[in-house]
């Protein structure tokens, strides 16, 4: 019953206005680690920022937001939830770095793919 009700969750996320849940504010580096760390390959970088496509559905993993090295990537508030990313601090995983995202899904360092 799961395996159905995450499918469904998603395209009600999606469809609700998570096309614009996310976007990184005036801190935002060009940095790529959103790019590198996003699982479902939603974040593309154009004029070194990242830009969250509306074709390609989003994971909801947080990893753009919790992995910005300058707590750039925002969640954007919406009548029916305000967010606080811009006051709280990130919670990455304490043995899963950015680089060892990076390299899964790429098969190389995150260093490597940045320079």
């Amino acid at each position: 019953m799961l395996k159905h009700l995450v499918p469904l969750g998603m395209a009600f996320a999606e469809y609700t206005g998570a096309k614009d849940y996310f976007y990184a504010n005036s801190k935002c580096t060009g940095c790529k680690i959103c790019e590198k760390v996003c699982l479902s390959g939603k974040i593309k970088m154009i004029d070194k920022k990242p830009v969250w496509q509306r074709n390609v559905k989003c994971y909801f993993c947080y990893a753009c937001l919790n992995y910005c090295p300058v707590k750039a990537i925002q969640i954007k508030s919406k009548l029916y939830m305000k967010s606080y990313t811009e006051e709280n601090e990130r919670y990455s995983h304490p043995y899963a770095t950015a680089n060892d995202i990076a390299e899964q899904k790429s098969g190389r360092k995150l260093s490597s793919v940045l320079n």
